[in-house]
């Protein structure tokens, strides 16, 4: 049997499949792709990605379980598919041929008849706990399941309305409607927020303890906080200034302000970007402010797999802080 090599590399690290540039399947190969294609389609798909990993995330499954699907494939053809050398996964000749044929076989196929259609998921996630809180998570969520198709969007009322999932805050002890309107409504954390300042700022300075204190100190607001009720102390103390202070509409630009600019501002105690570079003021308001964070799915999502999945790694977050 003949066989042509180009040594094309799919991937990147150790997780890498090599593919040859053979074009000659055998009969039996060809058998068994037209009578179950679904068993081949894993194959072909770990081969357009580059390996078992990405592979598993487009596919949404555990690696294991993938590669699983394959040695069962395997031993239905009685032949090796892939072979390790060297760190990198490599293709058989066998493995060639079929994914040779299986690329002439899917000419005409859709990328979503083959890695399967997945319908819009929207996300409703306030900037605050987007950027404070779960940036991080998301991007763990997306690189796992990379097949997913997701949309992102504000927590105004007429985006949360048509959401899948919805993040929103509240103040404690009060009632919101959403809480009614959605399905397993639950309360993820309650969040307090205290004034910062780096420790640059205030080094060699008296440490403030009063708004009075704050006269000689540029202030940073997020807008956000403006919707809040029981944020009046320290709202009133911004907008009654006629100097020093900046109004952002993002709270990652606010703490870029505290942490580059010199500013004093309002941040989550948790938030995952305070570092030790950075001192929290917890006299100069007094109280603590806090919010609570909440969660919950439309009817029609929370029979889904991919919304119930995202709403549990949303919950484990905030259960680790």
């Amino acid at each position: 049997m003949e066989y042509r090599w180009c040594g094309v590399e799919c991937g990147a690290g150790t997780d890498r499949v090599t593919v040859g540039c053979s074009t000659v399947p055998s009969e039996r190969v060809k058998a068994e792709l037209l009578n179950d294609w679904n068993a081949v389609r894993y194959f072909v798909i770990v081969v357009r990605r580059g390996g078992f990993t990405m592979a598993a995330r487009s596919l949404g499954m555990k690696h294991e379980a993938l590669r699983k699907k394959i040695r069962l494939l395997e031993r239905r053809l009685d032949m090796q598919l892939f072979r390790s050398t060297g760190g990198r996964t490599n293709l058989t000749d066998d493995g060639n041929q079929l994914y040779q044929f299986s690329e002439q076989h899917l000419a005409g196929v859709s990328a979503a008849d083959i890695y399967g259609e997945h319908s819009d998921l929207v996300l409703s996630l306030p900037k605050l706990v987007l950027e404070s809180f779960l940036y991080r998570e998301v991007i763990s969520v997306l690189r796992e399941n990379s097949g997913l198709k997701i949309t992102l969007v504000d927590d105004t009322p007429e985006l949360q309305k048509n959401a899948d999932l919805v993040v929103w805050m509240q103040e404690p002890r009060r009632y919101s409607e959403l809480s009614s309107q959605l399905v397993q409504p639950r309360c993820l954390s309650t969040q307090s927020f205290s004034l910062y300042a780096t420790e640059r700022l205030i080094r060699g300075r008296m440490v403030p303890e009063s708004l009075d204190d704050l006269d000689h100190y540029m202030a940073a607001q997020y807008q956000g906080y403006e919707h809040f009720a029981n944020f009046a102390q320290w709202n009133d103390f911004i907008a009654q200034r006629r100097h020093g202070s900046v109004h952002v509409n993002s709270p990652d630009v606010q703490w870029q302000m505290v942490r580059w600019a010199n500013c004093v501002g309002l941040l989550p105690d948790n938030a995952v970007y305070l570092d030790k570079g950075v001192r929290r003021l917890p006299e100069v308001l007094g109280s603590a402010l806090e919010l609570d964070i909440w969660v919950g799915l439309n009817e029609q999502a929370a029979n889904t797999q991919a919304a119930n999945m995202i709403a549990e790694r949303i919950t484990r977050a905030f259960s680790r802080r």
